[in-house]
């Protein structure tokens, strides 16, 4: 294969439908025009009403764009739904909305994009990664995370027993890297990344890797991997 076949290849890849289902008028319209504008896309369609966008939205084709600050109790459990029909969100955070992560974190193939750093360059990263299988999440958000969990007066809690091997993984979880990619990165086979990920998710008693991601930042868990890894 060339490298101009290659390129091309890699791109078929990423190419993805792209649903606006956000309410804000500018917002819409910017990531809208942003969308257009990548070559990763294939289509761009935009709905005000939240409900209709999660409507619209095809699972294993689409990403469904929305700001967290529009998503309520029930939209929740409607974007959980639409996660687990195949459908790629991106949530896109203001920096007032940190203390409402709680809310989605646990949605199927959710990905987080902050508002404020919001461009061409970054829509296109965090949409290429999705494709891809991955769960962006940007360090700002990261750190946010776990300042917030610093910030709760809540008793110390005894971390589970982390392998040197599990701790490498769990911070590349962190990073959003799929198996495949964590079991390159550590030069595994993919079924031993896909082994150590299930050790991680029983040892901190999540049901996803989302879910433990969140928990890992909320209770120190990473921050400890990270120290031991010397990062």
């Amino acid at each position: 294969m060339t490298e101009t076949a290659g390129r091309m290849a890699v791109r078929a890849q990423l190419v993805t439908g792209v649903v606006v289902g956000i309410g804000n008028d500018l917002l819409r319209y910017g990531v809208e025009r942003m969308s257009q504008s990548l070559d990763c896309v294939s289509a761009v369609r935009f709905v005000p009403e939240l409900a209709a966008a999660i409507e619209l939205a095809e699972g294993g084709r689409d990403v469904l764009v929305v700001l967290l600050a529009e998503v309520d109790g029930p939209m929740r459990l409607r974007l959980n739904q639409a996660g687990e029909r195949g459908v790629k969100i991106m949530l896109l955070i203001d920096d007032d909305d940190l203390t409402e992560l709680s809310k989605v974190v646990g949605i199927k193939g959710a990905g987080f994009l902050a508002v404020s750093s919001l461009s061409e360059g970054t829509l296109y990263d965090a949409m290429s990664r999705m494709c891809r299988g991955e769960v962006p999440i940007p360090a700002m958000l990261a750190h946010s995370l776990l300042a917030m969990a610093g910030e709760r007066a809540e008793p110390a809690r005894s971390q589970p027993r982390i392998t040197p091997r599990e701790q490498e993984v769990l911070l590349l979880m962190v990073e959003g890297l799929s198996n495949k990619q964590i079991a390159r990165r550590l030069r595994i086979s993919e079924h031993g990344a896909k082994r150590l990920v299930a050790n991680i998710l029983a040892k901190t008693d999540c049901t996803n890797r989302t879910v433990a991601v969140a928990k890992a930042l909320r209770e120190g868990l990473y921050e400890q991997c990270a120290q031991a890894r010397g990062q």
